[in-house]
């Protein structure tokens, strides 16, 4: 029997998951997630272990741990290992951990200081830009900023007391923001996982992983199928060869490349590539995918291309210059998607609205048939938290210099946007992907630069830091409520498990990011994001008004958004999920799109031909590709700490 046994169930049940053993054990894999990807991806150039919302350094750890770590540790005495529920809140606090390194804190350091590093006399962002930025928000010493961009050699101490000045007046943002989007998930709770029973399949994995077998197990049943190693060998013989290949190039003729298949075909007379790229981890996220999204999916990436090419053959081009697409870069495709996903957000509120009606009775009337004592806070408690946090922010962004009601615009358009992406991993488990569109830009297209002022475009290039990048708390956040369902009824400790997990992981990544930094210049790293400023440049020098066409398409993009989901509430034969509408044009899908095929071709026909008893029993092979693609990435990390071998890049993300 591959299942556990009715007493490894009970057993399970009656495990405590709050314990100090689970704790510590968690906060060693924040920080190892948080400064060891800081360290692979910004210092080795390694494969990216916390990019992605596939969040593959917690789920290589959590490997290791399950398989090696955790059976030689209940080898020495059965009560030293760690039992499933604790397994669950070691990962949850590294899944939390992810965003923090390379998405947010290597960012934010790079953009508290690169508008007075990168100042030149022909840029002269000492006119433009420097008069605007509060000093109390940047380091404005420009030796200080050198010594971080250039390193500050090997004998010279960091100047922290500087750095830490600066920092310790964003803290006030930053927990604002976190706690924002944390209680946020905590209220839709509810909502998602028990009455829309979404099915996020990038937990999938890690559940199967801390799966317990019969009393006395050592090893989870997860690792003693055949049919996942099965899955596992494919992928990380081909890691493991690109590898070698990577070291001994001469003797290692195979496995040139980091995909298997890649090639890129011109299409539309030469003004499009199509994209063909093989990635076994895509295959194996996509296959738990209910079969309509997993096609909704790469249709709508297939027709946004389509609709690219015909625009570049008959010579179609937007004039718009507000910088409003991020992952879509067509403007006519990305002000679709806004609209699409604003669509989406609202649809989403109105979906929810008998739970959020119990929501506010219980947190402001005390409404006692409405039952919160299975949330990781009270309703109460979330709803303030939400509130207060927002006010937080908002006015953070008004002590900086941008107007209010801009503040109170960016902070909405954030929220959709971030809201509207966490669902897309939720329910359709786009494990690389990022949101269509930049909220700042979309608000200058909206009003235009001149409206808002030389002062408010210098502070929304700051907004860049937490509202652009692959991977958000809010997503984190989405993702350990549904791990936390497996931990029994008393949560509330998981609140305060989330909490100290971004602590760790903003101290792990700070230090690591300063240290590199100092010791090699930040120049030499790979950091992404610091340079946003010179879209307030570009808008001071050449104010632009709003564009027109961006509302008719945003408008557009909402109706054929509301189309898609009535059609898919009204008719239950309906073809077309929403999801693929509001995601499909990002670039990142161009690269993914074959795969999402492939995974949606061989699921329909293994349902057709063998049934439900025959998808699940193929399941374990597509867990076994997901981590055979992400295992040889974080072996070799190891490995090229040691040989110092830099650009060895296993996998993207």
């Amino acid at each position: 029997m591959s299942t556990p046994s009715h007493t490894a169930q009970s057993t399970s049940e009656e495990a405590p998951a709050f314990t100090l053993k689970s704790v510590l054990v968690g906060c060693a894999g924040a920080f190892s997630v948080s400064a060891g990807a800081a360290y692979g991806t910004l210092y080795l150039h390694g494969s990216f272990m916390a990019l992605g919302t596939s969040m593959p350094g917690a789920v290589f750890l959590l490997f290791v741990l399950g398989l090696f770590i955790n059976p030689l540790l209940k080898l020495i005495h059965p009560r030293a290992g760690l039992n499933r529920r604790e397994l669950l809140v070691v990962y949850i606090m590294m899944v939390m951990a992810s965003p923090i390194p390379t998405l947010f804190v290597g960012k934010f350091l790079s953009a508290i200081s690169y508008p007075f590093y990168y100042a030149t006399a022909e840029n002269e962002w000492r006119e433009l830009i420097h008069p605007y930025l509060p000093e109390w928000m940047m380091v404005h010493d420009f030796e200080i900023a050198r010594k971080f961009y250039e390193g500050g050699g090997r004998e010279e101490p960091i100047p922290w007391p500087v750095w830490r000045a600066v920092i310790w007046l964003w803290l006030p943002f930053i927990t604002a923001l976190f706690l924002m989007m944390v209680s946020f998930m905590a209220i839709l709770r509810k909502q998602w996982i028990e009455h829309e029973r979404l099915i996020y399949p990038l937990m999938q994995v890690p559940l199967s992983m801390t799966e317990e077998g019969k009393d006395g197990d050592k090893v989870s049943p997860f690792f003693k199928n055949p049919m996942m190693w099965a899955g596992f060998a494919i992928p990380a013989l081909w890691g493991t060869l690109h590898g070698l290949y990577n070291y001994f190039p001469e003797i290692i003729p195979v496995a040139q490349d980091v995909d298997p298949v890649r090639m890129n075909v011109p299409v539309f007379r030469g003004t499009q590539d199509l994209y063909v790229a093989l990635r076994f981890n895509i295959i194996g996220f996509f296959y738990f995918l209910k079969t309509d999204i997993a096609f909704s999916l790469w249709f709508f990436n297939l027709l946004s291309f389509c609709v690219r090419g015909i625009f570049g053959i008959l010579g179609v081009a937007s004039t718009e210059t507000g910088g409003a697409g991020h992952a879509v870069h067509d403007p006519f495709l990305a002000y679709q998607s806004m609209g699409a996903i604003l669509v989406l957000f609202l649809g989403g509120m109105w979906t929810a609205r008998v739970h959020l009606r119990l929501v506010w009775r219980k947190a402001f009337r005390g409404d006692d048939s409405v039952d919160d004592s299975d949330e990781i806070l009270s309703y109460r408690a979330a709803l303030l938290t939400l509130i207060v946090s927002c006010m937080v922010i908002v006015g953070w962004l008004w002590l900086a210099g941008l107007p209010l009601v801009y503040g109170l615009a960016i902070l909405f358009l954030g929220v959709v946007i971030i809201f509207g992406y966490s669902r897309v991993v939720s329910e359709g488990g786009l494990s690389d992907g990022s949101p269509p569109v930049v909220p700042a830009g979309i608000l200058v297209s909206a009003v235009g630069s001149s409206v808002i002022g030389a002062q408010g475009l210098v502070v929304l290039a700051t907004t860049f830091l937490w509202t652009t990048g692959r991977n958000f708390v809010m997503v984190s956040a989405a993702n350990s409520l549904r791990l936390g369902e497996e931990l029994g009824k008393n949560r509330r400790p998981l609140f305060w498990i989330i909490i100290l997990a971004l602590v760790v992981a903003v101290a792990a990544a700070v230090w690591m990011v300063m240290l590199l930094s100092h010791k090699y210049g930040a120049i030499n790293l790979w950091i992404w994001g610091g340079g946003n400023y010179g879209y307030a440049e570009k808008h001071i020098r050449t104010p632009v008004e709003l564009y027109d066409w961006g509302w008719f398409n945003m408008g557009l993009g909402a109706a054929i958004m509301g189309a898609l989901m009535a059609a898919r509430w009204l008719y239950v034969w309906w073809p077309l999920h929403p999801l693929g509408y509001v995601i499909g044009p990002i670039w990142i899908m161009d690269h993914l799109w074959v795969n999402m095929f492939i995974a949606w071709g061989i699921k329909v026909l293994v349902l057709k031909y063998g049934g439900v008893k025959l998808y699940l029993k193929t399941r374990p092979f597509f867990m076994g590709m997901i981590l055979g693609y992400f295992t040889p990435g974080g072996f070799y990390l190891i490995v090229d700490h040691f040989t110092g071998m830099t650009w060895n890049v296993i996998f993207w993300g």
